[in-house]
């Protein structure tokens, strides 16, 4: 309440350049926020466009490892092999997208298990979420140790794109070949083969995140054998419309830095982690961290004022600390969640449902080391009490397909320090 009364100053003082509606109007950015980090509890991981998988050692968010779970269909419908045709090798391939997140200096290791539980098409699976499956690595090295190369082509018999070739074991290989019948339609095969689990585990320190294109015509599995000495190929492939797959994101904050393991501890009270966010604060994709923000003193806001304030506008202001962002670079957009007072429910903020993402916000500016979000509508909403609670969640625009991650500076204690979390507001009275 202090901060609305005793830090305001009259917007012609300071000489911004302001449109008509803010000439009379009254800023400040003292309005008092408490904010601290929390782990996120669900995020929908099911059939994205591009999966990430390996392992990453990162010295503050601690290690995070991203597994796939995937089923397959054949290419064609009833399948004949031949006769009696002979296995020369299956192999398991994923389309690499170039993307990654990490040092591919640094290589992990892939295991492949065959599922013993079927993943439902009807069922959302979220990142914390597993499929049963045996218990015998599939590979055919007994530790396949993937060193990235996103962006190298490969020479089979013709240079093909950049992708990952991981050499299956023959039984499996030979299972295919000796149930031919059982690949009749792509539902009998999701029967007999139920699909796979692809998991990583680190090889050494620092690790890598990599990004594939699993419905790429590059990615599946290749079934190579001959029929009366001609050499043959069939492809079990992974699509949109008869195949599920999800990500599976584990992250191990303990291994992480002090004050940010401190600070999603939720043993700790509210008052404990506030006043370590007032230093810094933590947002992280892949099912990680997210911020809340509070307002605590804003709905007091239209009672000082009986109820004759407009909020003109108000923006929330979030600055960039993060170190060596070329090997963990921030997140290119923020999002927002409100949360519904009758509900609980975490719903799109007012302002970003005008659908001009100009306007509300949210994109990184390099230059200011900053994001920015107009919230002018949801601060008008709590200040009078309506449908939202006087807290947002800061969380990664994309979350369940990007790996970034930010370190944010805290609400502070200075008031005059420009890089502290912030809202910005500009209000007139009537």
């Amino acid at each position: 309440m202090l901060g609305f009364q005793g830090c305001k100053k009259d917007i012609n003082s300071i000489g911004l350049n302001l449109k008509d509606d803010l000439l009379n109007a009254t800023f400040t950015d003292t309005v008092t926020l408490t904010a601290y980090s929390v782990i996120e509890d669900t995020l929908n991981t099911t059939g994205l466009v591009f999966n990430y998988l390996g392992c990453l050692n990162d010295n503050i968010f601690g290690t995070t490892t991203s597994c796939i779970y995937t089923q397959f269909v054949p290419s064609g419908n009833n399948v004949n092999f031949g006769e009696s045709p002979e296995l020369d090798s299956i192999v398991l391939t994923l389309r690499y997208t170039g993307g990654f997140y990490g040092d591919t200096l640094n290589p992990f290791t892939i295991s492949v298990y065959e599922l013993s539980e079927s993943i439902l098409a009807d069922k959302i699976y979220y990142q914390h979420h597993t499929v049963a499956h045996e218990g015998n690595n599939l590979t055919y090295s007994t530790n396949f140790t993937l060193y990235p190369k996103p962006n190298t082509k490969v020479k089979i018999d013709t240079l093909l794109e950049a992708h990952v070739r991981i050499r299956l074991n023959n039984d499996l290989g030979n299972r295919f070949l000796q149930h031919a019948k059982e690949l009749a339609t792509e539902d009998d095969f999701k029967k007999f083969f139920k699909g796979l689990y692809i998991s990583a585990k680190p090889f050494r320190n620092g690790g890598c995140l990599v990004n594939f294109s699993l419905i790429n015509a590059l990615s599946g599995i290749q079934l190579y054998y001959k029929d009366n000495g001609k050499t043959k190929q069939f492809p079990f492939v992974i699509n949109n419309t008869a195949t599920v797959r999800f990500n599976n994101y584990e992250h191990n904050y303990n291994a992480g830095d002090f004050h940010f393991a401190a600070q999603i501890d939720s043993t700790k009270s509210v008052n404990e982690r506030a006043m370590l966010g007032k230093e810094k604060l933590y947002v992280q994709a892949m099912g990680g961290i997210k911020t809340r923000i509070e307002f605590p003193n804003i709905e007091a806001f239209n009672e000082i004022h009986d109820g004759k304030i407009v909020i003109n506008k108000a923006e929330l202001v979030i600055t960039n600390i993060g170190e060596n962002l070329e090997k963990y670079p921030n997140p290119a957009r923020l999002g927002i969640q409100a949360v519904k007072k009758t509900s609980g429910e975490l719903v799109t903020i007012l302002d970003a449902l005008t659908g001009n993402s100009n306007y509300f916000g949210g994109s990184y500016d390099d230059k200011r080391k900053e994001y920015r979000f107009r919230i002018t509508r949801y601060i008008q909403n709590i200040i009078q009490k309506k449908n939202y609670e006087p807290f947002i969640y800061l969380v990664t625009e994309g979350a369940a397909a990007y790996a970034n991650r930010l370190v944010l500076k805290g609400t502070g204690t200075d008031t005059t320090d420009v890089s502290r979390l912030r809202l910005e507001v500009y209000y007139t009275e009537y």
